[in-house]
């Protein structure tokens, strides 16, 4: 939850949606994702069709500001089995 400063790094999860979880109407957004086991909500990027991501694959993606905070969101991920299906590194840049 950590704003990421300008020409710094940005590191990230790309994830898959489990069986039933629909975000189509925010393709190409920036939306909230509810975290049951940490019960709150986290800023997400839903891929647009067509685009790169999508076709990698990956229904949303988690810009994170280090290393650190991408293990810690995975740890999460792994709780969130009800919303993510799966989930890889990037490195957005």
């Amino acid at each position: 939850m950590k704003k990421i400063k300008e020409n710094h790094p940005v590191f990230g999860l790309s994830v898959k949606f489990a069986e039933g979880v629909d975000y189509s109407d925010q393709e190409g957004s920036i939306t909230q994702l509810w975290l049951e086991t940490r019960n709150t909500s986290v800023p997400i990027i839903v891929t647009a069709a067509g685009s790169d991501a999508k076709k990698d694959g990956a229904d949303a993606m988690f810009a994170l500001c280090s290393e650190k905070c991408g293990k810690k969101m995975k740890e999460t991920l792994n709780k969130e089995r009800t919303t993510i299906k799966e989930f890889k590194d990037i490195y957005i840049g």
